[in-house]
């Protein structure tokens, strides 16, 4: 599975994915770094089948319109330290590439991770 983090999370947890043998690239990696536009990003998740993770809520309302990103994970925790952001992932990125490969929307939240779609 291939995995896209938004700008308005750090690069550092693609270590997570990457770990359990998925490819995950953030938005520095790409030519525009981050000001890669949102609409750029979900085209080029449609074109790779990707899956976007993001704090951005356009993203989830250009999920709902148009399905794109074809795949999304919205993260609902607010305002984080950076180690509270990486304990997250490091305890819930198995089980979002689990629920991922049955469904396309998840909201996570501190204490759980919602299936919506």
């Amino acid at each position: 599975m291939i995995f896209i983090i938004d700008a308005h999370l750090p690069k550092s947890l693609c270590k997570y994915f990457r770990a359990l043998g998925h490819t995950a690239l953030h938005t520095t990696d790409f030519p525009l770094g981050n000001a890669t536009s949102d609409g750029w990003l979900s085209e080029e998740a449609a074109k790779k089948g990707a899956v976007v993770i993001s704090k951005d809520t356009d993203f989830y309302n250009s999920f709902l319109l148009d399905r794109k990103p074809p795949k999304l994970v919205m993260v609902k925790v607010g305002n984080l330290k950076l180690r509270d952001m990486k304990h997250l992932f490091e305890t819930q990125a198995e089980s979002l590439a689990l629920l991922l490969e049955s469904h396309d929307l998840i909201e996570l939240h501190l204490d759980n991770a919602i299936v919506l779609h």
